[in-house]
């Protein structure tokens, strides 16, 4: 098969040897991690037993094209009678030529072990994928224009994947652990006269966090670590620091073991709507090549039960 290269992947490619986080990255990366934790553990789904929609959009290294974007639309709600959290939600996630879709369906099972004043609760969850997986040949850059090389036409497979997960969590309080990308396997796009595959792994989370109540819930500080690890690349961990003022707005800051440096906002804009912005950066000369990172999220309460008062 005669060399091609394309110049995004090649760019990514060296990014991935001088980022240790970056070479671990096969699932979406998120900023505001304390409205979308059941993305990467299902145990989760329904934590804050409330019904709720989500909406997000990121754009990854805004100043390289072909950089990574995600987009999701989620669901989840909890139900009080059977002690279970349903939902789901749909993902669009592309990088250069390579982009996958689908839908992703979240169980959890919430085991009571204080009482109804001091609530604490035990969780188990499953998830349940279906992605298509896409190469564009089109937007690929040969060496040789009319080289009928092996990724000239657009391919696609659709593959399963399974996530599982538990939860312990008070009011106050989480600790978790959960494997969303539980099924590893090679996904193998095949062209006239060669073979590519991208190897999907398996990737493990432990994540923590809590709230903190000061001045009679006029002031409530949200302190939280998530942890990554994927086979055969070292072990990454966010830290972030939320503070929300009188529900109407927040404020967090947060800094990762790859030296990037997080900022993120949101305001309460209807009774039960937020809308929230976050932008990220990386401590590196090449910074200004690759530019910030920005994500969008409308989160809206559709209905909120109060569960820690029944």
């Amino acid at each position: 098969m005669k060399q091609w290269t394309y110049r995004i992947l090649g760019i990514s490619f060296l990014l991935c040897v001088l980022f240790e986080k970056i070479n671990a990255q096969q699932l979406p990366i998120y900023s505001q991690y304390n409205l979308n934790g059941f993305v990467i553990n299902p145990a989760m789904t329904g934590m804050d037993h409330l019904m709720r929609a989500n909406a997000t959009y990121r754009r990854q290294w805004g100043n390289l094209p072909g950089g990574p974007e995600t987009a999701t639309a989620s669901f989840t709600t909890y139900l009080e009678d059977n002690n279970m959290g349903l939902g789901g939600y749909l993902l669009w996630d592309k990088t250069g030529p390579t982009s996958n879709a689908g839908i992703n369906l979240d169980y959890s099972y919430h085991i009571e072990l204080g009482n109804r004043y001091h609530s604490k609760k035990l969780a188990f969850g499953l998830a349940l994928a279906f992605y298509q997986y896409r190469l564009n040949g089109s937007e690929l850059l040969l060496d040789e224009p009319d080289d009928e090389a092996a990724f000239s036409n657009n391919a696609s497979k659709i593959l399963p994947d399974a996530g599982l997960g538990a939860v312990y969590y008070t009011e106050d309080f989480y600790v978790g652990f959960s494997v969303p990308q539980s099924i590893s396997m090679n996904v193998q796009f095949e062209g006239v006269d060669g073979i590519s595959r991208i190897r999907r792994i398996a990737h493990f989370y432990l994540m923590a966090g809590g709230k903190i109540d000061i001045y009679d819930s006029s002031l409530i500080l949200e302190p939280s670590v998530w942890i990554k690890y994927a086979p055969h690349s070292p072990i990454h961990a966010d830290f972030n620091l939320k503070a929300t003022i009188s529900e109407f707005a927040g404020v967090g800051i947060g800094y990762s073991t790859s030296n990037i440096a997080q900022f993120e906002v949101d305001f309460l804009i209807m009774e039960r709507a937020r809308l929230g912005y976050a932008f990220s950066f990386q401590f590196a000369d090449w910074q200004p090549y690759l530019g910030f990172n920005h994500e969008i999220l409308l989160s809206f309460i559709i209905d909120n039960p109060k569960w820690y008062n029944q």
